[in-house]
């Protein structure tokens, strides 16, 4: 029953990511905030998959993957929610706070499943070419930001009423805050893959290193 449960809610989150309207008995914030939170829950389980699955070459990488990658997950979004909540506020936007959040954690949900499921062909490759299985890592991350920020906006935009411009601003800081802790983070705890990329060093490994004393 409790399996069965579950993927009820799975269910009902990818009608929420492809943008389906939510069953009258799913209507109420409280059952919203309620999806809001498992979808988060349900992303951290993905997360352990694909932190596993990219640490499989080295057992003591896969072991601390189990739950640095949960964390990061966790803690980008986590950081990410205030500054949305905010902007959400000031704008103006035309849609429920509650709406917001299930959008949110929706489009994390959404792409910590992408990464769960590409993650056994990804082990596949680690395991058996040097050269693949850290290109299609990188290939699958950057699927899985393009699908969490495409299902964000197309969840909350389908319950917003009025106006979307206001909109627009909730959801760009909202991203933009959680990919900006998302790299912090990574750089705080690499290494997640076992080469060492421009992520290990956060922002600092995309710009020109700066010399320290």
């Amino acid at each position: 029953m409790f399996v069965v449960r579950w993927f009820r809610v799975i269910a009902r989150l990818l009608n929420v990511a492809c943008g389906q309207a939510l069953p009258a008995e799913d209507e109420g914030r409280a059952r919203r905030l309620q999806l809001a939170i498992a979808a988060m829950l349900l992303s951290l389980v993905f997360a352990v998959v694909w932190g596993v699955a990219v640490g499989v070459r080295v057992p003591g990488l896969a072991f601390a993957n189990a739950y640095k990658v949960p964390v990061i997950i966790f803690l980008s979004s986590v950081f990410a929610v205030p500054a949305g909540l905010l902007t959400w506020k000031l704008s103006g936007a035309q849609c429920s706070a509650t709406d917001l959040l299930l959008g949110f954690s929706t489009g994390v949900f959404s792409g910590t499943l992408v990464l769960a499921v590409l993650a056994p062909i990804v082990a596949l490759y680690y395991e058996s070419s040097w050269w693949a299985g850290p290109v299609l890592a990188q290939i699958a991350i950057a699927v899985a930001l393009a699908t969490g920020s495409v299902v964000l906006v197309r969840s909350v935009v389908k319950r917003a009423h009025g106006p979307r411009r206001s909109l627009t601003l909730s959801l760009v800081v909202l991203k933009v805050m959680q990919i900006a802790a998302l790299l912090q983070l990574i750089a705080l705890m690499s290494p997640i893959l076992p080469e060492h990329t421009h992520a290990d060093h956060g922002i600092d490994g995309f710009a020109h290193p700066i010399e320290r004393p």
